[in-house]
Order: C-alpha cells, then sequence, then structure tokens
C-alpha cells in the first residue's frame, strides 16, 4: 500500500469514526433520558410532572418501539466505531512510516470502547449513578479522541492555548457530569450552573483565539456552541423551574456540551493532546 492511499484511508476512517460517534452519543442520551421515571415514563410523549402516577407508570408502545430502534442503533454505531478504530490503529501503526500520534489515539478509542462494552455487558439497565456517568463520559471522550485524531492527521496550525485548552477540556468534563446528575435538583445543579458561567465565556475566548491563528472551523464551532449552549441551558433550567421537560432541548444540549469538548481537544497542541489522550 502506498503512503497516498494509506493517508486517504486513514482520513476516511477518521470521518466515519467522529459520524459513528456522534451517533452513540446522540443515541445514549435518548436512551438515558428516556428511562421509565415515575413522572416520564413515556419519554419524549411526556412534557410534565403533573400527571397520574398510574398513567406515568405504563409507557407508550410507540415510544418503546422507538426506544428499541434507537437501542439497535446505538449498538449497531458502537459496533462500527470499534472496528474502524481497530483499523485505524492497524493503518497507523503497522505500516512504516509509523503515524504514532494517530496509532496513539486509535488504541485509546478501541480501549474506551471495549471497557464501555464491558460495563454495558456487566450492568445491563442499570441506572445507577456510576453507570451513568461511565456512558456519559466515555462517550464524550470517544467523540473527542475522534475528533483529534482526524484534525491531527491534517496537521493544522498550532494554537498557543495549549494549558488553557486543557483545563477547558476538565471543566467541560466535569460540566457534564453535573448536568447528568442536576436532575436531581439541590446544590448539584447549582453547582452545575455555577461552573456554565466559568465554561461558556473560556469556551468563546479559546475559539476567539482559535480564529485568529488560523482555525476557523475549531474558533466559530467554539464561539457558536458558547452561545448556543447559554441559551439551551437557560431554557431547560427555566422549563425545569416550572416542571416542565422539553426533549430536544436536553438532546440539543448533550450533543453541544460533546461536541464542545471535541473542538476544544482539537486545537491542543500536540503535546498538550498526548498528555490528554494518555491521561
Amino acid at each position: 500500500m502506498n503512503e497516498a492511499t494509506r493517508s486517504r484511508l486513514l482520513h476516511r476512517l477518521a470521518w466515519a469514526c467522529v459520524v459513528l460517534m456522534l451517533l452513540v452519543v446522540a443515541a445514549s442520551a435518548w436512551l438515558r433520558l428516556s428511562q421509565p421515571r415515575p413522572t416520564c415514563a413515556d419519554w419524549p410523549a411526556c412534557g410534565t410532572v403533573i400527571r397520574p402516577l398510574a398513567r406515568a407508570l405504563e409507557p407508550a408502545a410507540a415510544v418503546t418501539r422507538a426506544t428499541d430502534a434507537v437501542r439497535g442503533l446505538h449498538r449497531a454505531a458502537a459496533s462500527l466505531a470499534l472496528a474502524a478504530s481497530l483499523a485505524l490503529a492497524w493503518l497507523a501503526l503497522g505500516w512504516r512510516p509509523r503515524r504514532l500520534d494517530a496509532g496513539r489515539i486509535a488504541l485509546m478509542l478501541v480501549a474506551i470502547a471495549l471497557l464501555l462494552a464491558v460495563l454495558g455487558v456487566v450492568t445491563p439497565g442499570s441506572r445507577s449513578r456510576a453507570v451513568l456517568l461511565g456512558n456519559l463520559l466515555g462517550g464524550h471522550l470517544l467523540l473527542a479522541l475522534a475528533w483529534r485524531l482526524l484534525r491531527g492527521l491534517k496537521s493544522p496550525p498550532a494554537l498557543p492555548a495549549g494549558r488553557t485548552a486543557g483545563v477547558a477540556a476538565l471543566l467541560l468534563l466535569c460540566q457534564g457530569a453535573l448536568g447528568a446528575l442536576a436532575g436531581a435538583g439541590g446544590a448539584v445543579a447549582s453547582l452545575h450552573l455555577a461552573l456554565a458561567c466559568i465554561v461558556l465565556p473560556l469556551l468563546a475566548w479559546i475559539g476567539w483565539h482559535a480564529r485568529l491563528h488560523g482555525r476557523a472551523l475549531e474558533g466559530g464551532g467554539l464561539l457558536a456552541l458558547a452561545a448556543a449552549q447559554g441559551l439551551l441551558g437557560g431554557i431547560a433550567a427555566g422549563l425545569a423551574a416550572t416542571g416542565m421537560v422539553s426533549p430536544a432541548v436536553l438532546l440539543a444540549h448533550n450533543l453541544g456540551a460533546a461536541t464542545g469538548l471535541a473542538l476544544v481537544v482539537g486545537v491542543m497542541p500536540p503535546a498538550a493532546r498526548r498528555g490528554f489522550a494518555e491521561a
């Protein structure tokens, strides 16, 4: 295999990984939100917590079928993403010259995907917070690393804000974890909101600097996401205060958080990205 063919295959597989990871994150969010709860058993049909308990505990048949379809999509996308990651690792490390950075991240993708698969096998249907956070953060990390691998293959210009981007990535992971637990309200929801007041301006600052240093894709994306996440978070909080829930808002907010993490990891300089991938 010549180098041109290898590079084309690496790019196509990296794009496939990014798209498949987006599907996994979206499907996982749907499944997480659709878990039966007394106040919202037939998500996304439910729109308020004010409903008879007996009715709330009887999920609608149409929603059950939709959830089964999404679960099948999630499994298929995750399996294909694992296969693509294995192929990426083989192409990056099995041929000379070796693409060490791409190979390292591909192996990270394989390891995290296998861990999540094992988690799903040993905890089927579990609603524990540990399993919830493992699936959520694992999915977000997979998308971030897949995007980092893709951007690394194209050798974009370095951004002199690696340490700041690394801090933002860690804060985004904490923000995602708090967001998953914020449904119970109380101190967790308040901390989630307080951290958002730090994270969103930081994303906008990184996005602005990315645009100034030739990273228009990540820069524009981060600026747009900072504004969109602030708006979606405000809508979700306002609805929650009145006992309402919007499935579309929650899904969009979750996808925005995962995409923001991916864009931040994508603008890290090589040394910072290696440290993040090895962590």
